[in-house]
C-alpha cells in the first residue's frame, strides 16, 4: 500500500451522470466489465462538458452505491457531476446521492486507470486488515481533480 488512508468526514452530495450495474466478479473479465465501457461513454460522448452547460459542477465524481451486500454483491457505479439542487433528469442520466459520515480516503498517483485500479488493491488490502474499521457500503467515491492525485473515499462505520 502507497501510504496509509486519511480519516475524513464527508456532506451529502448529489451527482449527475451516467450509471451501471456490475459486481467485481464481472469486472474481473474483460467479457462482462461494464465499468471501462461506461467510462468510455462519459469521455466519448463528452458528458462532462454537457453536464457543466445544465449548472453541474466541480471535478468529475465516480460514485457507487446501491449495494446489494458487500464486495461480493453487486453494486451501481455512477460517473458525473455535482449538482446543486434537484434538477429534472432524463435517460440516460440519473443522480444519486453520497452518505454523510466517517470515510477513509486513499490517493491514488500514476498515470489512469491503472492507478484507480491500484488504489482499488490498496482499499481491498486495507480492510482485509484485522484491525481495520468496518466498511458502511452505503456510498463510496472517486474524485478525478483537474490536478492532483485521484481520492478513493470509502465509508467506514461510525465507531
Amino acid at each position: 500500500m502507497s501510504s496509509e488512508p486519511e480519516s475524513r468526514r464527508a456532506e451529502p452530495k448529489r451527482i449527475v451522470g451516467l450509471a451501471t450495474r456490475t459486481t467485481n466478479t464481472a469486472e474481473s473479465d474483460p467479457s462482462t466489465a461494464q465499468i471501462a465501457k461506461l467510462w468510455e461513454r462519459f469521455i466519448k460522448e463528452r458528458w462532462s462538458e454537457r453536464l457543466d452547460e445544465v449548472g453541474a459542477f466541480g471535478p468529475t465524481t465516480a460514485v457507487y452505491s446501491a449495494y446489494e451486500s458487500d464486495v461480493t454483491g453487486s453494486y451501481q457505479l455512477l460517473v458525473g457531476l455535482q449538482v446543486r439542487n434537484s434538477l429534472p433528469v432524463s435517460a440516460p442520466l440519473q443522480v444519486v446521492s453520497t452518505a454523510q459520515g466517517s470515510y477513509l480516503t486513499f490517493r491514488c498517483s500514476g498515470p489512469l486507470p491503472q492507478a484507480i485500479s491500484d488504489g482499488w488493491r490498496d482499499v481491498w488490502t486495507y480492510f482485509g486488515l484485522d484491525n481495520a474499521p468496518a466498511r458502511a457500503y452505503t456510498s463510496d467515491f472517486e474524485i478525478y481533480p483537474e490536478a492532483g492525485p485521484v481520492e478513493i473515499w470509502v465509508a467506514v462505520q461510525d465507531r
